[in-house]
């Protein structure tokens, strides 16, 4: 038995190791998906005090159907102007992007991964959107992208002049002229439009969730 108290030994280290090391990646990822739904909530704290002092609607987290899956929205602002579809980021670290690179890196310490460019990634929800409403004949919408980055201690390094802003700057960039102007779009239609393709079934969200973990975990 003494001959094999050093492989057990052995093999107890090497399993607290492992143990360890999969705690520690649970407990990291349990906290960056609370960091994200955190910012979520506060983006749309924010849209939903501009909306209601304006008639205008919004929609969070939003799943719409895409081919033959579905696609998540953060969130969706509806107004007279049009609409504006947001895609938030709770990422700290440095963040490295150019329009029109498929992947952007994100450097949080001594992690580096890279993540999909979230202008494309919007890109595809605009898409979405507007196949759908055109299947209600509703047909030249203005719909604009934004990207919300909700950390506080992310660093930005994209080129400017992109819809891309901090969580700080949205109640600003909400006031600008172009989202007072009047263009005639019924709020109420575009908004029931988009619930009426809302797909709320469990397994279709659930597809999603993982499929998405394992679009991330590949960046990784």
């Amino acid at each position: 038995m003494e001959k094999f108290l050093p492989y057990i030994i052995a093999g107890a280290v090497v399993l607290a190791a492992v143990l360890a090391l999969l705690t520690a990646r649970f407990i990291r990822n349990a906290h960056r998906k609370k960091l994200g739904i955190d910012g979520e909530k506060q983006v749309a704290a924010k849209l939903r005090k501009f909306a209601g002092l304006r008639s205008f609607k919004v929609i969070n987290d939003l799943y719409l159907p895409l081919y033959d899956k579905t696609t998540q929205i953060d969130h969706v602002l509806i107004g007279f102007f049009g609409l504006i579809v947001i895609e938030t980021k709770n990422l700290g670290g440095e963040v490295y992007g150019e329009p029109k690179k498929k992947e952007w890196l994100h450097i949080m310490g001594k992690e580096r991964h890279h993540f999909y460019n979230p202008l494309m990634q919007n890109q595809t929800h605009i898409d979405c959107i507007r196949h759908l409403l055109g299947k209600e004949n509703i047909y030249n919408v203005n719909i604009e992208s934004l990207v919300v980055f909700t950390n506080r201690k992310v660093t930005l390094y994209i080129p400017k002049n992109l819809p891309i802003i901090l969580l700080k700057q949205l109640p600003k960039y909400l006031r600008k002229e172009r989202f007072t102007k009047d263009n005639n779009l019924d709020v109420d239609a575009v908004y029931q439009a988009l619930l009426k393709y809302r797909v709320t079934d469990k397994k279709n969200i659930a597809a999603h969730v993982k499929n998405g973990k394992k679009m991330a975990k590949e960046n990784h």
